[in-house]
C-alpha cells in the first residue's frame, strides 16, 4: 500500500490540524509515494527501534513522539540524530510520526485510556479551536467515590503499569471527581483544580509543580511519561489492522525503573 494512503486513512482519523501549534507530525522522513508492506510501531524513534526496522526489513516506522523538534544544523554520522536520520534514509524506512493530534483527536489516545479505565462520559479539559470534539486531556467523575490508593491500584492493574508516584496529604480520601493527561500534563493542574477536579493523573511531574499542588489541595497521580502512552501501539495496531498491513511494535522502554 502507498504510503500517502496509510497517512491519509491516519489523518482523516486524528487530523494534522488537531495537534499543538509547537508539535512536529507528520511524514518526517522517507517518500510518500513509497510501497508500505510492513509496518513498525514505536513511541520513540531510538536507535534501537530503528536498528530493530532495519534488522526485521520495515517499510515504514509509525512514532508517537517525533524524532525532529527543532530544525538539525547538522546530519552527521558522528551525531545520534543525524545517525538516526541517514539510517533511515539509507535503509529505505519512512518516519512518521502521530502525536498530539493523536492525543486529542476524539477515539484517540485520551479517549482509550477511558475505555481502559471503563469511563463512559467525560469533557475536554482544553477543547481544540479547530475540533470542538477534540482537546487536551480529559475530566470526568466516578459513580462513586474511591480512595486515592485505591484508584491508584486500579489504574495500574487497567493500564498495565508497575508502579506510580501519589502525591497527597492523605491517600485514604475519598475522591469522584478526576483530571487525565497522558505524557506531560502539568502545566494544567491549575486548570483542571478550577474546574473542580479531586484528582490529577498526569505523567513528568516535578517536585516544585508537585509541591505547588499539594498546598493548593490537587491531589495527583504520576504514572510516567512512558507509561501513561505505552498503550498507543496497542490503539494504532487496532486501527492499522483494518487496512490489512503487518503490523509489529518495539518499545525501547520504560527509561525510569524503579529498583
Amino acid at each position: 500500500m502507498i504510503t500517502k494512503k496509510i497517512i491519509n486513512f491516519l489523518e482523516e482519523k486524528y487530523p494534522k490540524d488537531n495537534a499543538e501549534e509547537w508539535d512536529n507530525v507528520g511524514l518526517l522522513v522517507g517518500d510518500n509515494n513509497k510501497d508500505i508492506k510492513k509496518i513498525q510501531i514505536s513511541i520513540d524513534a531510538t536507535e534501537k527501534a530503528i536498528d530493530y526496522a532495519v534488522k526485521n526489513e520495515i517499510d515504514m516506522i509509525i512514532t508517537h513522539h517525533p524524532l525532529i523538534f527543532k530544525p538539525l544544523k547538522s546530519i552527521v554520522m558522528s551525531e545520534l540524530p543525524g545517525r538516526k536520520v541517514i539510517k533511515l534514509i539509507k535503509s529505505g524506512i519512512n518516519l512518521y510520526s502521530i502525536h498530539t493530534n493523536l492525543d486529542s483527536s476524539k477515539s484517540g489516545l485520551n479517549d482509550y485510556i477511558l475505555e481502559l479505565l471503563e469511563i463512559k462520559e467525560y469533557k475536554i479539559i482544553d477543547i481544540n479551536e479547530n475540533d470542538e470534539m477534540a482537546g487536551i486531556g480529559r475530566i470526568y467523575s466516578l459513580d462513586n467515590k474511591i480512595t486515592i490508593s485505591e484508584y491508584a491500584d486500579f489504574i495500574k492493574e487497567k493500564m498495565k503499569i508497575k508502579n506510580v508516584r501519589i502525591i497527597s496529604s492523605d491517600i485514604e480520601t475519598n475522591i469522584k471527581k478526576i483530571a487525565l493527561i497522558n505524557g506531560s500534563g502539568m502545566s494544567y493542574w491549575r486548570k483542571v483544580k478550577s474546574l473542580g477536579a479531586e484528582l490529577f493523573i498526569t505523567g513528568d511531574i516535578s517536585y516544585h509543580d508537585a509541591l505547588d499542588a499539594k498546598e493548593a489541595g490537587l491531589n495527583l497521580i504520576d504514572i510516567g511519561h512512558f507509561e501513561s502512552e505505552n498503550c498507543f501501539s496497542e490503539l494504532l495496531k487496532e486501527k492499522l489492522r483494518e487496512m490489512g498491513l503487518e503490523i509489529s511494535i518495539f518499545n525501547d522502554g520504560p527509561i525510569f525503573e524503579n529498583y
